[in-house]
């Protein structure tokens, strides 16, 4: 019955003229070709069997000998077509990175740091993403009025210009304020701690004061919102120090945006972990938050760099694997842990280039 449903098949093909019979892509000739080996056919018998000459069959067979004719007759990789490990690294990657946070920007940053050039766009289609909308709708975001603001919201050099906050979070069934200080040009987390109790002005005081010794330096300008903590105490205070003070304006959430970007990455780790509730354990946690994210975080603004690693100003030079070109790439990946935390996790990516067999 199955030969009987070929054969009709094959009828129809042979009733149309040689030069109206639909053509045969590459990868259907090497099927052709694969099969007639593995079944022992002959040209003629071949070619009985897929509408075809055996004068085809056996032309197709004298271009597999020649390496020129066998790519015209098979088909080319093309020249931008990233190489299988390169693609592999994509999928290896979502496989031991399945968290939700760990999106394909993140991805794209982690293989560019190993020295593997990618973008965001090639990631996602490796991975065949099926979105409902292409482009995610963003409500208009407005600017602050303050034209010369400019050197705030983007300083050009570390330590000119820090952001401090404070937020609040629930471990279990106790309530905790965490009260953080971060620098706007490397995004580094300069000194963060718990309070089981409401923040006063003296410890946001305190805090700076413990990231300016962390630091070295004190910053020309601090950030900070319009909450009791930083009124006329903590701005003579900071004056003291050299430091002038920066308060937002009222629903004008964007002067201090790096920090309340920096709490919700917080957060997101804190809320699933396991914490006994006490001030002295989640203050220990936070302190290994705070390695990982300066050592370890790659950071969104940063491209491909950590806190860490854009103050020392390291710079990357990424090769773009192909299919084509003079280099094969050996990648391995692994993912350790920090500090036996599974949230705070670093994703090693080493590549040896190997050179192309002729």
């Amino acid at each position: 019955m199955l030969e009987r449903e070929v054969a009709i098949f094959r009828a129809q093909r042979m009733a149309k003229a040689p030069r109206r019979r639909p053509q045969f892509d590459p990868g259907q000739r090497a099927e052709i070709l694969q099969l007639s080996v593995l079944r022992g056919w002959s040209s003629k018998q071949t070619a009985l069997r897929f509408g075809l000459h055996p004068n085809t069959i056996r032309n197709w067979r004298r271009s597999l000998r020649d390496k020129g004719r066998a790519e015209r007759l098979l088909g080319e990789p093309p020249w931008n077509r990233l190489h299988e490990a390169v693609r592999w690294t994509v999928h290896e990657i979502r496989r031991l990175c399945p968290e939700r946070e760990f999106g394909t920007r993140t991805i794209a940053r982690h293989m560019i740091r190993a020295g593997i050039q990618i973008s965001r766009t090639s990631i996602r289609r490796i991975l065949e993403e099926e979105r409902s909308k292409s482009d995610r709708w963003q409500r208009h975001v407005p600017v602050p009025e303050a034209g010369d603001a400019t050197h705030l919201l983007k300083p050009k050099a570390p330590h000119f210009v820090w952001h401090t906050d404070i937020t609040e979070v629930r471990v279990l069934w106790k309530r905790f304020e965490i009260a953080a200080a971060l620098d706007g040009y490397s995004r580094k987390l300069l000194a963060i701690k718990a309070f089981n109790r409401r923040v006063t002005t003296d410890d946001m005081n305190g805090l700076i004061r413990d990231a300016a010794v962390q630091s070295g330096t004190t910053p020309r300008f601090l950030i900070s919102d319009r909450g009791s903590q930083f009124r006329e105490q903590f701005t003579d205070a900071c004056e003291a120090q050299g430091i002038k003070h920066v308060r937002c304006k009222a629903r004008v959430w964007q002067l201090n945006a790096k920090i309340e970007r920096f709490f919700r990455t917080l957060k997101s780790w804190l809320r699933p972990s396991c914490l006994i509730p006490t001030e002295k354990r989640i203050q220990e946690r936070l302190d290994e938050f705070q390695v990982w994210y300066n050592k370890h975080r790659v950071h969104g603004a940063h491209d491909a760099h950590t806190p860490n690693e854009q103050l020392t100003g390291v710079e990357r030079d990424p090769v773009r694997y192909t299919m084509r070109g003079g280099k094969e790439p050996a990648i391995r990946i692994d993912r350790q842990s920090t500090h036996g935390d599974p949230k705070l996790f670093r994703l090693i990516i080493n590549v040896k280039e190997l050179e192309r067999a002729a």
